[in-house]
């Protein structure tokens, strides 16, 4: 079948295992488990990628996850969502890249796309649950994750930002983020759904 659709699929099923309160991987988080578990998932399916290759993907994606937790922060109530599937699109984006036979400089580009491309993303869980809009957002940071992968093995994998950079500006975006949008549900879709909620 379409690869696209089994990773949305995949990503989906973990993210709501996941809400429903069941036993799923921190990759780097439990509300962000859903896009590294996708990807793998559709490489495994699909591509028929065997257990070790997966397994040493997963270590390319998990030091990817160390540098932003050690460096900034992979906390949606620190940093916003960016800390969260912005860290596991670069995580995934660096795995991918690595089963795709990306050199090196291609994986951390690869990472670094992911990453950028999620500065700034707000975490605002409607009611406090990891639902809305986390769920459907962990299945799009998946197919972006595979889509900065194709992006940096179109190249030699020379970069104007690197990937410490980023993470050292998700750190201070974190910083900035008004409180509101940092998993206190007090803004963001979390406020437009109670409005929508008292007006309805």
């Amino acid at each position: 079948g379409n690869p696209n659709s089994l990773v949305f699929a995949a990503a989906l099923a973990a993210s709501e295992e996941n809400a429903a309160g069941g036993e799923i991987v921190t990759a780097p988080t439990c509300g962000s488990c859903g896009v590294l578990a996708g990807v793998l998932y559709m490489f495994h399916r699909h591509y028929q990628i065997g257990k070790k290759r997966l397994a040493r993907a997963l270590l390319v994606g998990g030091l990817i996850g160390n540098l932003v937790k050690h460096n900034a922060s992979i906390s949606g109530a620190e940093v916003g969502c960016q800390g969260e599937v912005g860290t596991a699109c670069a995580m995934t984006a660096a795995a991918s890249c690595y089963l795709k036979g990306g050199n090196n400089k291609q994986i951390e580009y690869a990472a670094e796309i992911a990453l950028e491309h999620h500065l700034g993303m707000t975490c605002d869980p409607v009611m406090g649950y990891v639902q809305i809009p986390c769920i459907e957002r962990n299945a799009l940071s998946a197919q972006r994750a595979l889509d900065s992968c194709d992006f940096a093995l179109h190249t030699d994998g020379e970069h104007f930002i690197d990937l410490d950079a980023c993470i050292q500006t998700l750190k201070e975006t974190g910083k900035d983020l008004n409180p509101n949008y940092r998993e206190t549900s007090q803004g963001g879709l979390a406020k437009a759904v109670r409005k929508k909620a008292s007006s309805d």
